[in-house]
C-alpha cells in the first residue's frame, strides 16, 4: 500500500500543527507509512487533491459541507471537540480507524 497522507486543518495551522505532530509519532513509533501534516483552512483548496484523508478541527466544522462537496472522493473527517483538544495522536488515529480508515 502507499503511503497514506493524511491533511489536518485548522483556523490557523497551529493547534493542528501539535495534534499532527503528535499523530505522526504514533506513527512513526509504530513504523507505520502515514505522513501527516498540519495547514490553516484556507489551503485545503490547494492541498486536498494530494491527499488521502482530510481532517477538520472543530472551530472550522462549519465547512465540512463545503469541503465535502469540493472533495466528494476524499475522507473528510469531522473532529469532535473532545477529540481534537485531548491533542492525543492516539486519539486522533483511533478516530480514523473508527472511520475506515486502513493504513499500514
Amino acid at each position: 500500500m502507499a503511503k497514506l497522507k493524511i491533511a489536518l486543518f485548522c483556523s490557523g495551522g497551529m493547534s493542528s500543527s501539535l495534534a499532527g505532530a503528535n499523530m505522526q509519532k504514533v506513527f512513526d513509533k509504530e513504523e507505520k507509512d502515514v505522513q501527516v501534516d498540519a495547514y490553516d483552512l484556507g489551503m485545503v483548496d490547494e492541498i486536498g487533491d494530494e491527499v488521502d484523508v482530510i481532517m477538520l478541527a472543530p472551530q472550522i466544522s462549519w465547512d465540512y459541507d463545503a469541503v465535502k462537496k469540493s472533495f466528494p472522493e476524499k475522507k473528510v473527517i469531522k473532529l469532535t471537540m473532545q477529540e481534537f483538544g485531548s491533542m492525543s495522536g492516539q486519539v486522533l488515529i483511533d478516530r480514523l480507524t473508527k472511520e475506515g480508515i486502513k493504513y499500514e
